[in-house]
């Protein structure tokens, strides 16, 4: 068992509660076919706002957490592959660490969030054909420190509540007990 941690009960579970519900409301958002089904209305300019605070404070909660929890290592190996512009302008793939795609939704100078984008895009016309994945939601941030990146919304999800299943652990080697299964 890891070493025991002094750990505020109230501050983590609130975290933790947070994240756990902003990751349900982004996970239904990103996987909704709203546009395909009832089309564009006035509820999706609404939605794609909730969508942007939520990402947001899943942000903050999850680094919190980590922060809390000393867990920070857990997040930073957990990758989600992301594309971006290279200083030539040539667009390039790569995999990063959450700890980071946190740090760079916290700040960021802009978030942009894309629904029903449609069929993955990729360079080689091979893996295009091959490929029947639709992404349902992405999202791209724009920073001072760099122009674009963009990531499927699902994927970081999946990588967060990877790492909450972690944390939840921490947190019940040091006796509190958060999530369903506790109560």
């Amino acid at each position: 068992m890891a070493a025991t941690l002094k750990l505020n009960a109230q501050l983590c579970s609130h975290a933790y509660n947070e994240a756990v519900e902003k990751i349900a409301r982004l996970a239904a958002y990103a996987t909704s076919r709203s546009l395909k089904i009832i089309g564009f209305g006035e509820y999706f300019s609404i939605a794609e706002e909730l969508a942007q605070k939520d990402l947001i404070i899943l942000s903050i909660s999850t680094r919190r957490l980590a922060e809390m929890t000393k867990s920070q290592s857990a997040l930073k190996s957990k990758q989600v592959r992301s594309a971006y512009k290279d200083a030539s302008g040539k667009h390039q793939s790569r995999q990063e660490n959450c700890w980071d795609i946190i740090g760079n939704i916290l700040h960021g100078v802009e978030i942009l969030i894309y629904k029903d984008v449609g069929k993955y895009v990729e360079t080689d016309i091979m893996k295009i054909v091959e490929n029947t994945d639709e992404i349902d939601a992405a999202i791209a941030i724009k920073s001072d420190k760099f122009s674009q990146k963009v990531f499927r919304l699902t994927d970081f999800l999946k990588c967060l509540n990877e790492y909450l299943d972690d944390a939840n652990d921490i947190l019940a080697q040091n006796k509190i007990f958060v999530g369903s299964l506790y109560k």
